[in-house]
């Protein structure tokens, strides 16, 4: 999303972009507790009208989404891919985060990047280990 207005910059940072600046901030993985409530409040009151009872049938299962798409960026910060089939989301994301921004949306799943054409080519691709370190919390010493 590109904003024109100062208070459309700002809130577009405060939903995303602050992340983009600290990507090893844990807290910054969600979208802060204010805003989430009125996205999230605004989406229940737009189901709502679109499908009146059935939404509260529907919206559970949409913040059960968000919470597995959070769940799974957090992942992708926290550790490396768990499995070897989920290298190619991880490096996806890492490249979003390096190389280009407007690449490289899918967090949880790759399908919309194929869709729209902003997947990373990841065999053409170099993996850059000192920027995926960068992107990753850094591990306590006990």
């Amino acid at each position: 999303m590109i904003a024109n207005s100062g208070r459309a910059k700002k809130f577009i940072y405060t939903l995303h972009g602050n992340h983009h600046h600290y990507p090893r901030d844990k807290q910054r993985l969600f979208m802060p507790p204010v805003p989430s409530l009125i996205l999230s409040s605004a989406i229940f009151g737009l189901m709502y009208l679109a499908m009146r009872q059935y939404t509260f049938m529907f919206f559970p299962g949409f913040l059960f989404g968000y919470l597995m798409y959070g769940t799974m960026h957090y992942a992708i910060h926290a550790w490396n891919p768990p499995f070897k089939w989920m290298k190619g989301l991880w490096r996806n994301h890492h490249l979003h985060h390096y190389k280009n921004e407007h690449n490289g949306y899918g967090v949880s799943s790759t399908i919309w990047d194929h869709a729209f054409g902003t997947m990373f080519d990841l065999k053409k691709e170099k993996e850059d280990k000192e920027k995926v370190k960068e992107l990753m919390f850094e591990k306590k010493e006990k």
